[in-house]
């Protein structure tokens, strides 16, 4: 599908800002819609078919980060050393998930009266089999990614663009083929392919199509496969909810649908290759701040969908308000919130490693 020849591509540090600050926008748009969009039959329809419209459309934000990493990261040029790994990556990922774990414990045992007594080993158990905050699951799996990351660059280095094809193939037959028939039907494959499972097939797609050119016939049929996976992945989500069947749910969460890869790819194309102007005006440099500092923003913003809007804090509701305003509403807040106590955590040096 590609030229053998890698690009040199333009507006190449914008053009990531804009899709990592979108990326990061659509997380939280997620987490607003979340609630709503799985409570078919019980909120009003037009409610429910907005928060489920927003659930559908940003349903491939988190896989994005990965597609991201991949891009920057994935380099055919330069050997990745153990030593740059442990010094380097890893405790970027490590630290704040450490101590961001512990604050989220502690902010849930002292503010939430239901809670019960905290229990030491309980929570070490929990840390240990998966995270005491749901969002903080993207760390854990972003930590396995860079574990394998100096293996998978060094395959990059070697590969031939059809050898990297070939990887991104088997992926997606395994994860998004087999992976949703086992899903809808109950079916394993009996072919062992967990050697080409979970989200490393979104890390190599990032470099494969950050690194080579696309014809405008392949731009097209891959903006046009954009479209549709989207469409699919919001009639998707009614048709599976209306179903009202709980087994669907793992279909509906997943980022492994067909559609996923097909959204990624395309929006992916669409900014890379589109031409900004690159005066200095507050749009680009809010994108920029925005960007530089999603991890934080990821790490933080569901500390701010608590305070503000579960019953047990805050409670701000927006009662008899469609979500189709609402959900973008409340996420500007959260955004600019979250974004801001990161600037504070910023000010103090031996802080700025946990975000």
């Amino acid at each position: 599908m590609a030229d053998n020849s890698p690009e040199k591509p333009k507006n190449r540090f914008y053009y990531i800002d804009f899709l990592r600050a979108m990326a990061i926008f659509a997380v939280i748009i997620l987490h607003n819609s979340a609630d709503a969009a799985g409570q078919y039959g019980k909120i009003p329809e037009t409610d429910w078919l907005s928060a489920t419209f927003y659930n559908g459309l940003t349903r491939c934000c988190v896989p994005m980060f990965v597609l991201l990493s991949g891009a920057l990261l994935l380099k055919p040029d330069r050997d990745v050393t153990i030593k740059e790994l442990f010094r380097k990556r890893l405790p970027k990922l490590v630290i704040p998930l450490v101590v961001w774990s512990i604050i989220y414990e502690a902010f849930q045992f002292y503010t939430d009266k239901g809670y019960g007594a905290f229990n030491l080993i309980t929570a070490l158990k929990t840390f240990y089999q998966g995270p005491l905050v749901f969002h903080f699951w993207f760390l854990y799996m972003m930590i396995g990614i860079y574990l394998v990351y100096p293996v998978i660059n060094t395959f990059i280095r070697a590969a031939t663009k059809s050898q990297v094809q070939y990887f991104i193939a088997v992926w997606f037959i395994t994860n998004c083929v087999c992976g949703i028939i086992g899903i809808a039907m109950g079916l394993s494959i009996a072919v062992e392919l967990n050697f080409f499972t979970g989200y490393i097939g979104y890390f190599v797609l990032g470099y494969y199509i950050n690194n080579y050119i696309f014809t405008a016939p392949q731009l097209r049929l891959i903006y046009a496969g954009c479209a549709v996976a989207f469409v699919v992945s919001i009639s998707g989500i009614i048709l599976l909810q209306t179903f009202r069947d709980k087994g669907f749910n793992e279909i509906i969460e997943s980022d492994f649908t067909p559609d996923v890869p097909f959204a990624l790819a395309g929006i992916f194309l669409l900014i890379k290759n589109h031409t900004f102007n690159l005066n200095s005006t507050w749009w680009q440099r809010l994108v920029t701040q925005t960007s530089a500092e999603s991890y934080g923003i990821y790490i933080v913003h569901v500390l701010f969908l608590r305070l503000l809007f579960d019953k047990i804090y805050l409670n701000i509701a927006f009662k008899n308000q469609s979500p189709l305003w609402v959900v973008p509403l409340k996420s500007i807040a959260v955004l600019a919130l979250s974004y801001g106590l990161i600037k504070l955590i910023r000010l103090v040096p031996w802080l700025r490693m946990t975000v």
